[in-house]
């Protein structure tokens, strides 16, 4: 461990090979100062002394190039919280700029009528980010901060390393990517996998390091042959080898389904010029020298990220047939792409906020009346993911956040849009509606005549505010129903709980199709199967499809995938649910316990009540060491009513919630 003596000269160095003015260095001493007086005597969790923190957060901020005012603000940002010393104070002897940034920074340790620690976290990111619309240095610091923070993680106990790791690959690494800190990215996200997956991180760091063995002559010669090319062509240039980090690597591993030695891309050339017309010069020049691997070239110069990202990457093919990506950029640009907002805004051009267009959306989400744990689901999932452009077939153009799906454009086109959403094509082709859209897709919403969202959207949408109008959709539909039935007092109580699932799963586990009484052209006990494109529960509508080689399928009346089949028209049958006299069925949503006890309990019930199973299924996805999601449909002599229903079920030991689907 390095000393606080040892880090305070590397502080001291780094600001005077940064040039900064004297003056400034006064006064990021007597911050140092002020912040060692006030520590002295505090210790971390790994038992040196606390200043240490404060100081690596400022040499970090100093290496960044910032100005005096966020250093300072890194040597002092834990003193209002950790010690008797106030605001007022700081802002005596630093000024209210340096204050207000301390303040930004500083966490919410109590809230009103909310003990919930998950909750005081949430409120200290709406205060953060608050801040930061005001002042985006309060977001560098607190991302400095956090990376000291990540990188002693190993002191703590094992259950908060990983709380912390979670929170900080949902919120702080998306908001260094936002801000075009790719540096600070990066380190946020290898931290963050080396607390949640320690056994893949040693694996990638150990594979890398094999494969640099093998890689390192071949960079070299590939680098020769260019130096030899650009000094003919007498063109200003830097040429640095890149190394795929970590978290970059476990993800393209987990999206695309490779295995480690798949990942070709884990070492490349970076290229960087003076000029832009220098940059495509170059990028024709490596295409002359090496094969370039088709579809594999990338223009981020003239389409640049959302985050402000710009370079050229293509990959080329080299010695033994291998591909290797080479990215060319200007000097800025590579400044830019690693230190985005802290490269030039504020103390280059005075600017506040960077001009960021998601500030805007930061900004009027502080005017909604957010719980803690909305804020943050909806700053995690639709702030902060990466963009995709799609368009209305009339060419309006929407912004959405990746991994959103055409349901997700249904609802945010218009809420009753939505709401009547029937299907939905991309490109012309019929897509299912919870399947993530294409960056440039054209897409088009086939709607009804009527409002008929189902439960199982919640897990199909993936924006907060397409979630916020479906459950408005239910909760007005249960006020109904309560308003014309009167449960009683216990049972209502639990009828107001509503829990949402996050995802369905793709598995299905359907009770035995033999117990379904379906009717076919008027015939029974026919061979059939569920569409899984649908979903088809009583009592929706239905008809039977003739496959090819899987007999009849059952899908919904409704079902557009079934419409884009071909010989539609003679191939589908009429269908029904048979009826058996004097009985019912019902849907339900459950929250149940992870073993076969519950299934064992439900199958007993139904069974005592002479009832059937008609669809049962788990979302593996939501399984956790305690309970899962499931969705039940069952049959059920008229005799016994819903609310009866519903009290005997929550009275299962092994069923944790129940709820009307």
């Amino acid at each position: 461990m390095e000393t606080k003596e040892q880090i305070y000269d590397d502080l001291m160095k780094c600001l005077k090979e940064n040039e900064y003015p004297h003056e400034d260095i006064e006064f990021i001493q007597k911050a140092y100062f002020l912040a060692e007086k006030q520590h002295a005597g505090q210790k971390r969790a790994s038992g040196e002394e606390y200043i240490i923190h404060p100081l690596s957060v400022a040499l970090y901020l100093a290496r960044m190039k910032v100005d005096r005012e966020m250093i300072a603000t890194g040597l002092l940002h834990d003193v209002v919280e950790d010690t008797d010393y106030t605001l007022e104070q700081i802002a005596s002897q630093f000024g209210s700029s340096v204050a207000n940034l301390v303040d930004g920074v500083t966490k919410i340790t109590t809230l009103k009528n909310s003990p919930s620690k998950s909750d005081l976290k949430a409120e200290t990111i709406r205060k953060m980010l608050l801040a930061m619309i005001e002042d985006i240095r309060v977001i560098i610091i607190k991302l400095s901060d956090k990376v000291h923070n990540m990188s002693t993680l190993c002191y703590v106990e094992e259950e908060k390393q990983k709380r912390t790791a979670k929170e900080c690959l949902e919120i702080y690494a998306p908001l260094a990517g936002k801000l075009g800190l790719g540096v600070v990215k990066s380190q946020l996200e290898d931290l963050s996998l080396k607390a949640l997956k320690p056994h893949i991180y040693e694996e990638i760091i150990r594979f890398s390091r094999l494969c640099e063995k093998e890689k390192k002559g071949q960079i070299a010669e590939v680098t020769k042959k260019l130096q030899q090319k650009l000094e003919k062509s007498n063109f200003t240039y830097t040429i640095k080898s890149r190394t795929k980090h970590p978290y970059s690597i476990y993800n393209k591993m987990r999206k695309f389904n490779k295995k480690l030695e798949d990942v070709f891309d884990l070492y490349g050339i970076r290229i960087i010029t003076e000029t832009v017309e220098d940059c495509y010069a170059i990028f024709g020049m490596v295409h002359s020298l090496f094969q370039p691997v088709p579809g594999r070239f990338k223009d981020y110069i003239a389409n640049p990220k959302s985050n402000g990202y710009k370079s050229l990457h293509t990959t080329v093919m080299v010695a033994k047939r291998t591909a290797l990506e080479i990215q060319i950029r200007t000097y800025e640009m590579d400044q830019m792409n690693e230190y985005g907002v802290a490269a030039h805004w504020y103390y280059k051009t005075g600017e506040k906020n960077g001009n960021l267009k998601w500030l805007e959306e930061l900004k009027r989400m502080q005017g909604e009346s957010l719980s803690a744990a909305e804020y943050y689901q909806t700053i995690r999932d639709d702030i902060l993911r990466e963009e995709i452009y799609v368009f209305s077939p009339k060419g309006d153009i929407y912004k959405m956040p990746q991994g959103a799906t055409a349901l997700d454009f249904a609802y945010k086109v218009h809420t009753q849009v939505g709401h009547r959403c029937r299907g939905a094509k991309a490109g012309g082709k019929i897509v299912p509606l919870g399947k993530a859209l294409k960056n440039g897709a054209i897409v088009e919403i086939i709607t009804g005549k009527e409002a008929c969202p189902k439960m199982e959207w919640l897990s199909l949408v993936k924006t907060t505010d397409a979630k916020k109008k479906i459950r408005a959709f239910f909760a007005g539909k249960d006020k109904i129903a309560e308003q014309q039935t009167t449960p009683s007092a216990a049972d209502d109580k639990q009828l107001d709980f509503e829990f949402t699932p996050e995802r369905l799963g793709q598995t299905m586990s359907v009770a035995d199709n033999r117990k379904i009484s379906i009717e076919v052209n008027g015939e029974k006990n026919l061979l059939f199967s569920f569409a899984r494109c649908c979903h088809p529960v009583p009592p929706d509508k239905i008809v039977g499809f003739v496959s090819r080689g899987r007999g009849i399928i059952i899908h919904r009346e409704d079902c557009e995938n079934l419409r884009s089949q071909p010989d539609y028209q003679e191939r589908v049958l009429h269908a029904d649910w048979g009826t058996v006299a004097g009985s019912k069925t019902y849907s339900f949503f459950l929250k149940v316990a992870a073993t076969n006890k519950h299934y064992t309990e439900l199958i007993g019930y139904i069974k005592r009540k002479k009832g059937s199973i008609l669809d049962y299924r788990l979302d593996e996805s939501t399984k956790n060491e305690d309970e899962v999601d499931c969705y039940l449909s069952i049959d059920m002599p008229a005799s016994i009513d819903e609310h009866r229903i519903l009290k005997d079920l929550r009275s299962l030991p092994s069923v944790h919630f129940v709820g009307r689907r």
